[in-house]
């Protein structure tokens, strides 16, 4: 498990801050979606926070929460991801990260909480 939050703390913080610090890498010319791949960043970087953070929890209870959220996001994540491939307005690669983090995430909850 540790290993799954140190790379999803590296994956969000990264996105996290590309995304609320250079969202014109992604994005040219539009006000509004240069701010909302700003509050985008923001989110990543708390998720990439809270994955940190569980870094130091042993209790299984204490973990519980994160888990869920983390596979909560993540599934989440990869259904609208695929969702928006119906109008190929996304990539291939966000939707494969996002539900292996999803897959990852629920099998250590469903291990780790039953």
């Amino acid at each position: 498990m540790r290993i799954l939050l140190i790379s999803n703390t590296i994956f969000e913080i990264g996105i996290g801050l590309i995304f609320l610090l250079s969202p014109t890498l992604l994005i040219k010319d539009n006000a509004l979606s240069i701010s909302l791949l700003r509050i985008i960043g923001c989110g990543a970087l708390a998720l990439g926070t809270l994955s940190f953070l569980m870094l130091e929890l042993t209790d299984k209870n204490a973990l519980k929460p994160g888990l869920i959220a983390l596979s909560i996001f993540h599934t989440l994540a990869a259904f609208s991801q695929i969702y928006s491939s119906v109008y190929s307005i996304t990539n291939i690669l966000v939707i494969i990260v996002h539900s292996l983090f999803a897959v990852l995430f629920i099998s250590i909850s469903w291990l780790q909480l039953r």
